[in-house]
């Protein structure tokens, strides 16, 4: 399954930018989307220019859930440190091909990757890094915006010396291990390479992200370790964000009570429907707590009345059966077309809202 989230992709035109000693000018009232019909846990986003990474990261990504994944909380890693009220964001501006050529290659004075002929669980040289996001935060002065902190993630998704997917999963244990060596090996690049001068005295948030295994999975790709760099190497937490499936076995392990409640919920919807109906959930989880779940309601209706009987009865059985308190998106379709949405914000009714 690829995504159940709504992705909403808003282009903007490219404006230039001058150096960060000078504030970068805002060219019109245009370049800045407020991003007000959401909540607070979001940034402002100003646009000043597209990543040069971004062509490869979409690429890599745009199979899984690491699509969302990876931008998306690290903007929420990012919020401890800087405020959403406070900062705007925009694409990072800093590392492009060049820099992350540095940072990949074997032969570079800076590569973060084993030395070439490493062997690590039988396998010899391997590819550990794979891809880098980044995004910048700035505060405004006047109509200058000004950097005042970067945030990367450094994805990993260990493969062997020809960038094929490994046969057997390298352990966590070997991940982790990796990753944190990953952390100050990043810092210590911005803090020694020309390429970086410009932005070597600005605080910056390194996250190592393992990258979804898709042999096990298509969402379950995570944050492990994030450090808050400034002038050294930050003490290095580790994380523990998951994007699990319902109803699965892992859900179950994971999350008994919300397990139990998701199925009385599938059962009630198949038992009322005339023809086959079914549900399906990817619930977000930080520090193993609930805190979001988008929901697919597969339906096959045949009138109107009846897209409206089984919409509402979904939306009356997540107001009653739920007992944990977070954030639920349904998308609700009938024969693969979008006919409605659900959506319950934490602490609130369900409300429904039909596309005719």
């Amino acid at each position: 399954m690829r995504k159940l989230g709504i992705l909403v992709l808003v282009m903007l035109l490219l404006v230039g930018c001058s150096q960060i000693s000078e504030g970068i000018e805002e060219e019109s009232t245009g370049d800045v989307a407020s991003m007000s019909s959401l909540d607070d846990s979001y940034y402002k986003i100003v646009n000043l220019g597209g990543s040069d990474l971004r062509e490869r990261f979409y690429t890599d990504f745009y199979k899984t859930k690491d699509f969302e994944t990876i931008g998306r909380d690290l903007q929420v890693l990012s919020s401890q440190y800087f405020s959403t009220s406070d900062y705007y964001m925009s694409e990072g501006m800093y590392i492009g091909r060049e820099e992350k050529k540095e940072l990949m290659n074997w032969d570079s004075e800076y590569s973060i990757q084993p030395k070439k002929g490493t062997v690590i669980e039988g396998v010899t040289s391997p590819i550990m890094f794979s891809n880098l996001h980044e995004q910048d935060y700035y505060i405004k002065e006047g109509n200058k915006y000004i950097l005042k902190g970067i945030s990367l993630a450094i994805v990993i998704d260990p493969r062997d010396s020809k960038n094929k997917a490994l046969e057997t999963p390298m352990s966590d244990a070997t991940i982790k291990k990796y990753a944190r060596d990953c952390i100050s090996g990043v810092y210590e690049y911005f803090q020694k390479s020309e390429s970086m001068n410009e932005v070597k005295n600005i605080p910056i948030l390194i996250a190592v992200y393992q990258a979804t295994d898709e042999t096990k999975s298509t969402i379950n790709g995570s944050y492990i370790y994030s450090s808050y760099c400034e002038k050294q190497v930050g003490d290095i937490k580790s994380l523990n964000y998951k994007n699990v499936i319902f109803s699965s076995d892992e859900a179950e392990k994971l999350d008994k009570v919300t397990y139990s409640e998701f199925s009385e919920i599938k059962n009630n919807l198949k038992k009322s429907a005339i023809e086959a109906a079914g549900l399906v959930g990817e619930a977000k989880y930080i520090n193993d707590e609930i805190q979001s779940m988008i929901i697919e309601a597969n339906l096959n209706v045949k009138t109107y009345s009846e897209l409206q009987y089984l919409t509402s009865l979904i939306a009356d059985n997540i107001d009653e059966k739920f007992t944990a308190d977070f954030d639920i998106k349904v998308l609700v379709k009938s024969q693969d077309d979008l006919e409605a949405i659900i959506l319950k914000e934490a602490g609130q009714k369900t409300k429904t809202h039909f596309l005719y």
